[in-house]
């Protein structure tokens, strides 16, 4: 299996972890229920949702 084949479907497992970890994340964030701490590390999570999304990006360009 060369890098042709497989490497689409790293890039979009990766853009999917992204928008998943960033959703996730920004509800967390936004849930009033929740302790102020465990609000504030919800933004790990969007932090890196958004990374992984770059990186996805990156990588599809790159490749192109």
């Amino acid at each position: 299996m060369n890098t042709q084949t497989w490497l689409p479907y790293v890039w979009g497992a990766l853009g999917g972890f992204g928008v998943l970890a960033a959703f996730y994340g920004l509800r967390r964030v936004t849930d009033k229920s929740l302790p102020e701490s465990h609000r504030k590390a919800g933004l790990w999570l969007v932090n890196a949702g958004v990374i992984a999304v770059g990186a996805s990006l990156a990588l599809a360009i790159w490749v192109k």
